[in-house]
């Protein structure tokens, strides 16, 4: 009797510590979101009873019987959103917020079990893009992880089960039997980095019945040239003829020469070439050899010149027109050589992102490049000054940043390490850059990103525009150095400042001219940036106040004692109204952390300027914490009086760590 007493005690505790389905919300599972541990299903009763104008009827059985396939395929997408990434990312870049990814798998399983008809177009959604998750990021973690362990008598502890390999290992057994339905289906294949890392032997054999593969994500040392991988290596060039996206990093060379023969991976849209020491013309022959490129990323390399991208030779083939292009510490880039290479009409209308970082691009040469890409939508420039801008270019006579298509701007100029904390460098660049913003040059900027805590504030610090009735006797009073110089400022039909003469007339703009001069200076160390008498931009904002700037623009600004621009970014707050909040964002290639991904924005402050109308602008707050926001994931936006918390996983109560993510 005492023993058992003993397992009806046991069998009492284990239900006590389980949650109570009411904790999650009658309504939890009808708005999308993720599946508690004791989910709620409909009862016999809620089929019969009519009261609810929700409930399930045979008539809506009978019209849901009768939806197309192409109907159907959406509302699976819905079900489980992940099935439609179709970026060029890693498993962990293009994770979805706020949402379970194994739940939503689950669930979409589910419906695969309904009938024939769904059956056909689950499918195709289920299996279009795999991604193996190590945990659940809901609830279910905590008691799913206790039930895992393999426990005994004795020991009662347990030792936990590596989850995403035992995941791996299914999804290769159900595709090797059936590879001629399944494996045609799949085209991307996300993976852990700790389970990439390790199972390449269980990789191998699932890539080898995807004939259809365009992204897979596979261990670093494969694109090393490792001999512990040369196996997974020759499988993936032998079956994954469609690969879309593939990286070569030092000791990669020979395999390079491969792609300029042309024997493999020939449908690459997208090629990441890090520290490759090789002759330029056999990089110039593999970039030939690729026709569908799109995307290209180069690290560390002191080959890459002008006169590659320039294409002065012609025996060699052209530098490809693309995209999207990133060139990190590549010196030997400048922008002369940038000009030429836009100079060709099919290079200047392809390019929409560009990416600059420590080459030979300066801030005062930018203008240039921005003037031979008239179909730029992203630049980044990242730049170490050691010396005042007027000095670094030599001459005070730098013509304003212009661009009438570019929408996001990524201005990271920050002080080199060997120049002196005191010596004051960055205003002058930023100044350079609040100048060309207040004379209209960036129209169609939505968001800017730079490197000076204080260059949203300062900008907010402007003077307000003075009212329509006010004659000149009741005007904010003048000084030597804001109104006094604004009478000597022409200004367009818009109301923003036009340029100056000598700069419309094919001259340039001086925004260092001596204080004696017309305009006041806008960048000297001498002058204080209060935005009061001693206003730098008074002299371009009309009577009206600033009119250059957009009408609607994001400022994110971070210091250099804070978080790191690797883990920022960039998603737009703007969306289309028919735009649901589980739509896809914009893809990438999945070369730079800097373009749209799935990942939000961290470690960056955010302003957000709005036009009043009368020529001046307003700084918009963001949403308090506790206010309900649109929520990403596997549920459509609802508006409710409390928001919702992300589900985070492994939070259950009895368990005082963590899950490994990386796992």
């Amino acid at each position: 009797m005492k023993f058992m007493r003993f397992f009806k005690k046991r069998k009492q505790r284990n239900k006590s510590e389980n949650p109570d389905p009411e904790a999650f919300g009658k309504r939890y599972r009808q708005f999308g979101g993720s599946m508690p541990a004791h989910p709620q299903y409909y009862a016999q009763n809620d089929y019969v009873h009519q009261g609810n104008i929700y409930s399930p009827t045979r008539a809506s059985a009978a019209r849901l019987a009768e939806l197309p396939p192409p109907v159907l395929e959406r509302i699976f997408a819905l079900v489980c959103p992940h099935t439609q990434d179709s970026t060029y990312e890693t498993q962990e870049q293009s994770s979805i917020e706020d949402a379970c990814m194994l739940c939503d798998v689950r669930d979409l399983a589910h419906c695969v079990q309904v009938n024939r008809q769904w059956k056909k177009s689950a499918v195709k959604v289920l299996y279009h893009s795999i991604r193996i998750e190590a945990v659940h990021y809901c609830d279910r973690e905590g008691l799913l992880a206790e039930k895992r362990k393999r426990k005994t008598f004795l020991d009662r502890n347990g030792e936990p089960e590596d989850t995403s390999q035992k995941r791996l290992k299914l999804i290769c057994r159900t595709l090797r039997e059936d590879p001629a339905r399944l494996g045609p289906l799949v085209e991307y294949f996300k993976l852990p980095y700790m389970l990439r890392e390790s199972c390449q032997a269980d990789i191998a054999r699932t890539i080898a019945v995807l004939p259809n593969l365009r992204y897979v994500d596979l261990p670093e040392g494969l694109f090393q040239d490792d001999s512990n991988y040369i196996t997974l290596r020759m499988e993936v060039e032998a079956r994954c003829l469609n690969l879309r996206k593939m990286t070569y990093m030092h000791g990669s060379e020979r395999s390079l020469e491969r792609v300029a023969s042309g024997h493999v991976f020939r449908n690459l849209e997208v090629l990441e070439l890090k520290n490759i020491h090789m002759d330029g013309t056999v990089i110039l022959h593999a970039l030939g050899a690729l026709g569908g490129l799109r995307g290209l990323k180069i690290t560390d390399s002191s080959v890459l010149t002008d006169e590659m991208i320039a294409h002065d030779n012609e025996m060699l083939p052209a530098f490809p027109a693309l995209q999207e292009l990133i060139l990190e510490d590549v010196p030997g880039i400048t922008a002369q050589g940038l000009k030429s290479y836009l100079s060709r009409c099919d290079a200047a209308q392809a390019l929409k992102v560009l990416n600059l970082s420590e080459t030979g691009v300066k801030p005062w040469t930018l203008q240039e490049v921005l003037a031979a890409a008239p179909q730029l939508k992203r630049l980044n420039i990242s730049y170490e000054a050691s010396t005042s801008l007027p000095l670094a270019a030599g001459t005070p006579q730098v013509p304003p940043l212009a661009s009438t298509s570019l929408e996001y701007f990524h201005y990271e100029v920050s002080t080199a390490p060997s120049s002196s904390p005191y010596s004051n460098i960055l205003p002058s660049y930023y100044n350079y850059l609040s100048g060309s913003l207040l004379m209209g040059g960036l129209p169609k900027l939505r968001a800017l990103y730079v490197r000076d805590p204080n260059f949203a504030d300062n900008l907010l610090n402007l003077p307000p525009p003075a009212p329509k009735f006010a004659a000149d006797s009741f005007k904010r009073p003048g000084s030597s150095g804001s109104q006094a110089s604004t009478g000597n400022i022409s200004y367009n039909s818009l109301g923003s400042p036009g340029f100056p003469p000598g700069y419309s007339n094919g001259g340039s703009y001086n925004p260092f001219q001596d204080p004696s001069s017309k305009l006041k200076p806008m960048a000297t160390g001498s002058y204080n940036p209060r935005f009061s008498s001693n206003n730098p931009f008074a002299a371009l904002a009309g009577p009206n106040g600033p009119s250059g700037l957009p009408q609607t623009l994001e400022v994110f600004t971070k210091g250099d004692d804070e978080l790191n621009w690797g883990m920022v970014k960039v998603d737009p707050t703007t969306r289309d109204p028919e735009v649901s909040a589980a739509a896809r964002p914009s893809s990438s290639y999945g070369l730079d952390n800097s373009v749209n991904g799935w990942n939000s924005r961290a470690g960056a402050r955010k302003s957000v300027f709005l036009g009043n109308g009368i020529g001046g602008f307003l700084a918009v707050p963001d949403v308090p914490d506790g206010a309900a926001a649109a929520r990403r994931g596997s549920a459509p936006a609802v508006s409710d009086s409390d928001g919702w918390p992300r589900p985070k996983s492994a939070t259950n109560e009895k368990r005082a760590t963590k899950m490994d993510l990386w796992r």
